[in-house]
């Protein structure tokens, strides 16, 4: 299966189910109808389209209907401010977005529970059978990485076999589609394997995770550590009648495996690493199968996923991941991460490699980790500079009580129009939820520092 067929979507589709506190029900069927309302697009094969829907069976129907006809979508998060999406459809060239939000103008025709709005953007081409992926936020709001349909069902069947997901189980997706980490490792694997899929919408809650994973009869989950930890304050909480549990998106400490291997004794705990630009899973560690001393690792490349170290200082250098899925490339801003050749990226995190198990030490890239979301400081700098009269922008990280907060320092010239509290609203305004500063203070610039 090295692609999409309109009867493995809409069979796929059928074994896909909404509990009441996802946002995006609905029946999980009606791809003809989607098929043909995309057509009335007067869209061509190869023609980009920026989704901004809700993270539920809609997203997927109108995802997959769309790669069907040979487009190339985008998902961007729902919440994404509308100012923000018409320009992420400039820079990659789409002139359609597909939303349920009221925005834009011009004609506006359904496509599916949704509206297409025109964005009066002119289009890029692209090849039919291509897709965007945004990058989790770690390589800024406008840009996004180019991957074949094709390579991205190989990495989902990598996946699922490595993490033991079997046409026999139910996955619970409760992490956004709209990234490639969900959409992949989960969505994409139930699509090869042909897996029931529930999908659960937010806000996440262990009492409310338990009961979907008992109600729906979920044997496969995937969180992020963030949510494993919220897990592990209250360990009666964890569901023990889930077979697996994978978690990716940043590092357990070893102490963290345990005790979750211990709070679900005689259960299966895969511990992933991955990022976009892989296409995207790089590594799983069977932490269930493994000595203790392991558990600081996020295991083995994947078949055909060869690792190495560059810029190597004791035992620890920049992580280089060479596979057949890697992006092709990347389009819009660019960013730190490089393309090094057809097959091989720069991760931009230091690991060492000891015995094939890799071992991630910390991020060398321009991002940190807040309210459990991968948060790009140079987005925010961008949302800064683009606002009349800033000048100069410093995010800082903070450390509150163990968390870790935002503060953002603004230096402007001349007198803003509404004051500091205009300028934070304007600030806000262009970031996501996770992204906003906790604090931003605000200086006047001196003209002799700051030319441009």
């Amino acid at each position: 299966m090295n692609s999409l067929t309109r009867s493995e979507v809409a069979d796929f589709l059928t074994r896909v189910e909404a509990t009441p506190a996802s946002t995006g029900g609905g029946a999980p069927a009606g791809v003809d109808d989607v098929l043909a309302d995309l057509a009335g697009l007067g869209l061509a094969p190869g023609d980009a389209v920026v989704l901004c829907l809700t993270n539920g069976v809609e997203l997927l129907r109108v995802l997959l209907s769309s790669l069907l006809l040979g487009l190339v979508p985008l998902a961007v998060p729902p919440s994404t401010p509308w100012q923000r999406v018409r320009a992420l459809a400039g820079h990659v060239g789409a002139g359609v977005v597909v939303t349920t939000r009221l925005a834009g103008a011009g004609p506006q025709l359904p496509v599916g529970g949704a509206l297409a709005v025109p964005t009066g953007h002119p289009t890029t081409p692209y090849r039919p059978g291509e897709i965007l992926l945004s990058t989790s936020g770690t390589s800024g709001m406008f840009s996004a990485c180019v991957h074949r349909v094709a390579s991205l069902l190989h990495n989902a069947r990598l996946h699922a076999g490595a993490t033991g997901i079997t046409s026999a189980d139910t996955l619970l997706v409760n992490l956004p589609l709209y990234y490639s980490y969900a959409l992949v490792a989960q969505a994409l694997a139930a699509y090869v394997t042909k897996a029931r899929l529930v999908l659960d919408g937010p806000p996440f809650s262990p009492a409310a995770y338990r009961d979907a994973v008992t109600a729906r009869g979920v044997t496969h989950s995937a969180v992020t550590p963030t949510i494993a930890r919220q897990l592990l304050a209250d360990p009666g909480l964890v569901p023990r009648g889930l077979r697996a549990l994978a978690v990716g998106g940043d590092r357990l400490a070893p102490a963290e495996v345990a005790r979750l291997l211990a709070a679900r004794p005689a259960a299966e705990l895969y511990l992933t690493y991955g990022l976009t630009e892989a296409g995207p899973r790089v590594s799983t560690l069977a932490a269930h199968a493994e000595p203790a001393h392991r558990y600081g690792s996020v295991g083995r490349p994947l078949p055909g996923v060869r690792a190495s170290l560059r810029g190597v200082q004791g035992d620890v250098g920049e992580l280089l991941v060479e596979s057949g899925t890697v992006l092709l490339r990347r389009v819009g801003q660019h960013s730190g991460r490089v393309l090094l050749g057809p097959r091989t990226i720069a991760t931009g995190d230091a690991f060492s490699i000891d015995d094939g198990y890799l071992t991630f030490h910390g991020r060398l890239s321009d991002f940190v980790v807040l309210r459990g979301e991968k948060v790009s400081l140079n987005t925010v700098r961008q949302a800064a500079h683009a606002i009349p009269g800033v000048v100069h922008c410093v995010p800082e990280v903070v450390d509150e009580d163990g968390t870790q907060v935002l503060h953002v320092h603004l230096s402007v010239t001349g007198t803003l129009p509404g004051g500091e509290k205009a300028l934070r609203h304007l600030l806000n305004s262009q970031l996501l939820p996770a992204e906003r500063p906790r604090a931003v203070f605000v200086s006047t610039a001196d003209p002799e520092a700051f030319r441009k």
